[in-house]
């Protein structure tokens, strides 16, 4: 039966996370995942996480299945998170899908039934389950420009050149904010710019949002999914609580549907939770019941929506900080896109061979395409993290 299937091609952030893990040299600086730590290198558990979880402990949690749409409860307060708390025109479904990435395959397979020949677009760079989750739904997708190589900046001219090409049969993926893996910031005149050529090329947006409140706040970080919203007739959302709330392994999202009319929603969403049946036959149902009693209770709102404030703000304290050792170190401001970005990622100005430098020689694990997540920095990392990579990537300069 199996004796004839070919070896997949490996996961680069699973194997670098298994090298690193070997790696017993005490200068190691490992950049790879994207989650938040804390100052002894442990992933961060949230004290209004820690403290729902323990209420709904306490309480007797019920383990039965909860539906193949999801706890409705639970998707209505995430959307009311997601479009902050904004109403906005036309009717939105959706269904609690396994993380963002459950949403966005759920996504995917309703394209795939609406319009087999559709091709998604997405950024270059992207997320790096983006691709082989569109192939793996059997879609066909294509790039658009996103960074500029060389100023590690906005291609804007080639962004939207691309996409006033597109049409009925294109969906364009974008990221709500805080770009995966470049950081790169879109303005409110960009998204207003994204929005209007939606409208008068009538490609649909599908927005993947997994990093609300890692950049402006938890309502600012909505304004370019509201501003489509608000210009579009449909649209798709996934959303993700794994940053945001640190849940990252009770794979906690949902999946959305904007569309005119009431029944159309409703057929959406419909059509959501049967293919999604299909996959897992039910969401999980403990990550989820942690948000909803985040949400539910005031108390907890407030705790969790402060320190991820105190999360956001000490990142972009490790941006300051950089740049500034960067200057310090290169004795001029390339490096200083790193401050007009946003989020948790970042990317070097290494090649692929560059990176394996870094983790030879120097123990500082990064992507292949340069991403480095900055949420992992100690800031008694940062000296020896900048001289290491202006060592290795300005070696002939």
């Amino acid at each position: 039966m199996f004796a004839n299937i070919s070896l997949p091609a490996s996961d680069e952030i699973i194997d670098l996370m298994a090298r690193s893990s070997k790696d017993e040299r005490p200068f190691k600086v490992d950049l790879t995942v994207g989650v938040y730590k804390d100052t002894n290198d442990n992933v961060v558990l949230m004290k209004a996480v820690k403290k729902a979880d323990q209420q709904l402990a306490n309480e007797g949690r019920n383990k039965g299945y909860i539906g193949s749409k999801g706890d409705l409860e639970y998707v209505q307060l995430l959307q009311e998170l997601a479009f902050a708390n904004q109403t906005v025109n036309g009717y939105v479904s959706g269904i609690q899908t396994a993380g963002g990435s459950g949403g966005l395959r759920a996504i995917l397979d309703l394209i795939k039934l609406a319009n087999p020949q559709a091709k998604i677009w997405v950024s270059n760079p992207t997320y790096a389950n983006h691709i082989p989750t569109i192939v793996a739904a059997g879609l066909a997708y294509e790039e658009y420009p996103f960074i500029d190589d060389k100023t590690m900046m906005l291609d804007e001219s080639g962004l939207f050149n691309t996409l006033e090409k597109l049409g009925v049969d294109d969906v364009v993926l974008l990221h709500g904010s805080c770009h995966n893996p470049s950081g790169l910031r879109l303005t409110l005149q960009h998204w207003e710019q994204i929005a209007q050529l939606s409208k008068s090329t009538n490609f649909l947006p599908l927005i993947d949002t997994a990093y609300q409140g890692f950049a402006d706040g938890l309502n600012e970080d909505a304004v370019g999914l509201i501003t489509i919203a608000n210009k579009v007739d449909r649209l798709a959302l996934c959303v993700s609580c794994s940053k945001n709330f640190g849940l990252y392994s009770d794979r906690v999202g949902a999946a959305y549907i904007l569309s005119p009319t009431q029944e159309e929603a409703n057929k959406a969403q419909s059509q959501l939770a049967i293919m999604s049946k299909a996959t897992y036959w039910v969401p999980p149902s403990n990550g989820a019941e942690i948000v909803k009693t985040i949400f539910k209770t005031p108390e907890l709102k407030k705790m969790w929506s402060d320190e991820l404030t105190q999360i956001n703000s000490k990142i972009k304290g490790i941006r300051e900080k950089l740049c500034a050792a960067f200057r310090q170190y290169s004795g001029d401001n390339y490096f200083d896109y790193i401050l007009s970005q946003e989020g948790m990622f970042s990317m070097l100005p290494a090649t692929a061979e560059q990176m394996e430098i870094l983790r030879d020689k120097y123990a500082i694990y990064g992507l292949n395409n340069g991403r480095i997540n900055l949420a992992s920095i100690h800031e008694e990392h940062i000296d020896y993290l900048v001289e290491s990579v202006l060592s290795v990537t300005r070696i002939n300069k």
